[in-house]
């Protein structure tokens, strides 16, 4: 007897996409602080709703990174099933110092720990396109092709590297199953 798909295609994995959801917080979304960097939420600069995430790098010496982070431990899409991610982006005065020194996002899928004889490994997929200067609310997006079928949690990373500088907004972030 065949399974239901519980998560069909077009299903959206995320939360709180445009963040406008609570006038409180921006739940469920989390961030990952790191000194120097400053980690906020903006209800002055916004794509769609209300309010969008920033990160801002204030020093080209920062060696760590910072970001914003979304889990989803729901049902889970079926094996081999393509998840697609779409972020909108508004950049100011990004410089990229050094290497390393990017703004990217990640799509993670972590496996149930013990599976397949497998602990800590994880399949992700990662944009990363050098992002840099001043630009209006640009739409980004990446795919993580084939789910992995022991997988039991999917995590969405927005990062700001070491020896950034500059700010990034967030806005409009959708993770959803092809």
């Amino acid at each position: 007897m065949e399974r239901e798909e519980l998560v069909p295609s077009g299903s959206q994995l995320l939360r709180n996409t445009d963040l406008s959801n609570s006038l409180d917080n921006v739940s469920p979304w989390n961030s990952v602080m790191a000194t120097p960097f400053n980690v906020g939420v903006s209800d002055e600069v916004f794509f769609s709703g209300n309010r969008s995430l920033f990160l801002e790098g204030t020093t080209e010496e920062a060696t760590g990174s910072v970001a914003w982070v979304q889990h989803y431990t729901g049902p889970m899409p079926f094996a081999n099933r393509r998840l697609r991610l779409r972020v909108m982006m508004k950049g100011e005065n990004i410089e990229l110092n050094g290497i390393n020194s990017n703004v990217w996002v990640t799509v993670r899928a972590w496996p149930a720990e013990g599976a397949s004889g497998t602990f800590g490994r994880s399949v992700s997929s990662q944009r990363t396109n050098f992002i840099s200067g001043t630009f209006d609310w640009t739409p980004f997006e990446l795919t993580l092709p084939n789910f992995p079928n022991d997988s039991n949690r999917i995590s969405v990373f927005l990062v700001m590297g070491p020896r950034t500088t500059g700010k990034i907004y967030f806005d409009e972030i959708t993770l959803t199953v092809e």
